[in-house]
């Protein structure tokens, strides 16, 4: 006979007004490009994962201090002040100083700063697949091309002496 059971931990009043794992807002999934400072006021070229109202997941290169106080400037929203709660590699868990809003947090899921890098394997359109929908271009004759910027020349210094006798009457 084979049973199966789930087990759940009681949590107490406090943890439950977090959430399920002590978080106090819900984290959304956002890809936006970051600059982190630490105390040094060194900048940190980062992405956040993660964004809720009281924190979010960034993913640096270096190495920062846990914990520490730091400035992210994240696409969208700004200056945030923020501390380094905890570290899983090169992840960077965040708590806020201050809440965002919800309008903040919609602005950084808005903005697109994450361009993708173009490989062998999918490369840059060049057009050459378009050439055969436009039109040929045929260039106008030398002689034309020549008569159509000597005539417009000509027509620019008529405006300008034109300007300049004006002006030289309205002084006089």
């Amino acid at each position: 006979m084979v049973m199966t059971a789930q087990l759940f931990l009681q949590e107490d009043d406090a943890q439950q007004a977090q959430g399920p794992s002590g978080r106090q807002a819900p984290r959304q999934p956002i890809v936006a490009g970051a600059t982190v400072r630490d105390e040094s006021a060194r900048p940190i070229d980062a992405k956040v994962l993660d964004m809720s109202a009281t924190g979010c997941l960034i993913v640096v290169d270096g190495v920062i201090a846990v914990p520490s106080n730091i400035s992210i400037g994240i696409a969208g929203i700004g200056r945030v002040s923020a501390q380094i709660v905890r570290r899983n590699g090169s992840r960077y868990g965040c708590a806020f100083d201050e809440r965002l809003s919800d309008a903040a947090i919609l602005a950084a899921r808005a903005v697109e700063t994450v361009v993708p890098f173009a490989t062998s394997a999918d490369p840059l359109p060049t057009g050459a697949d378009m050439t055969e929908a436009l039109p040929e271009f045929q260039r106008l004759p030398l002689r034309t091309r020549a008569l159509v910027i000597v005539g417009a020349s000509l027509a620019l210094w008529g405006v300008v002496v034109t300007g300049v006798v004006a002006a030289a009457a309205a002084l006089s």
